[in-house]
């Protein structure tokens, strides 16, 4: 991910002036040395910008420069929100959007810059509230007790495990080198750098050792735990690809991805009885209320068996 991102930035600098190019590489250095900012972060940033200085040179015929930043009025921001809806991009795409321009923007007045007050003018669009959609605990239990024949099966039975065994996201699972595989505890380097101990089931651990074993590949302490077809790093799109084809063999619904592996995780553990505060731990979430999603969706579940189990309930 971080080659990515670093790709994505060199490809922003070329689109912009060198003075606001100069002021790029700063933010870049902000966000990379300073906040340590997570490497997906730091790509989805200078992806937008990369977005927004490519229309506004567009739109207004010239360069972008940093001088300009002092004179975008709200008709040229909301241009660029509209072009983005007309490329299809969502709600949540265009929220992101505006918050990487706002970053960026307040980086600049932090620096002595002025900066239009367009920016405060648009607001980030209204996002409906989605719930998580996890898997059943036997759909999950199907997904891990397939029968593997081939290395590559057994890692990817493998990383299912362990997103579902430890509520990884799919991201901290190919980020994990084999000097970072330590059982009976992992330690996790989740969004932002922050780290977080998360317990290793016996399960996962025996079938990561199996897939270990059954590598083509030598397994160094600096190497990937979770390796492709050539040796490399495994790229997450291959997870989504596999998954969405297991889709069809096992009968799983459509939301059946990488990540609701995750959800599941939580939700099976809330569902047994399991401590909000804990759940809140091992998800590695900064704040209870991005854990407290996970209630709701137990509260459904047993509003709906009451209904059914109750006399008054079936009238």
């Amino acid at each position: 991910m971080e080659e990515r991102a670093l790709r994505r930035f060199r490809e922003t600098l070329p689109l912009a002036s060198p003075d606001l190019g100069e002021w790029l590489t700063g933010f870049y250095q902000k966000l990379t040395v300073e906040r340590r900012a997570s490497w997906h972060t730091v790509h989805a940033y200078f992806t937008d910008l990369k977005h927004f200085i490519n229309f506004m040179t567009q739109h207004r015929g010239e360069m972008l420069c940093l001088k300009d930043f002092e004179t975008l009025k709200p008709m040229d921001l909301r241009a660029f929100l509209a072009r983005r809806v007309r490329e299809k991009a969502s709600k949540r795409t265009n929220a992101r959007c505006l918050s990487s321009l706002k970053a960026f923007v307040r980086y600049l007045r932090q620096q002595g810059h002025g900066v239009s007050n367009g920016f405060e003018v648009i607001t980030l669009p209204r996002l409906d509230k989605s719930l998580p959609r996890p898997l059943s605990e036997t759909q999950s239990l199907h997904l891990m007790d397939r029968t593997a024949s081939t290395w590559g099966e057994l890692r990817d039975q493998a990383l299912f495990m362990i997103l579902y065994g430890c509520g990884l996201r799919i991201s901290e699972a190919l980020n994990l080198n084999v000097k970072e595989w330590t059982p009976p505890f992992l330690i996790i380097k989740g969004k932002g750098g922050k780290e977080r101990g998360v317990p290793l089931l016996p399960v996962v651990v025996a079938k990561v050792k199996q897939y270990l074993a059954a590598s083509p590949y030598p397994c160094t302490p600096e190497s990937p735990l979770f390796r492709g077809a050539k040796g490399g790093r495994l790229n997450p799109c291959h997870a989504q690809n596999t998954l969405r084809n297991l889709r069809l063999d096992l009968g799983l619904p459509d939301t059946a991805t990488p990540h609701a592996l995750r959800h599941s995780f939580a939700t099976h553990l809330l569902e047994a009885g399991g401590d909000l505060r804990h759940i809140q731990e091992l998800l590695g979430h900064a704040s209870l209320s991005s854990t407290q999603i996970y209630a709701h969706l137990t509260q459904d579940k047993i509003f709906a068996a009451y209904q059914m189990a109750h006399p008054r309930g079936k009238d």
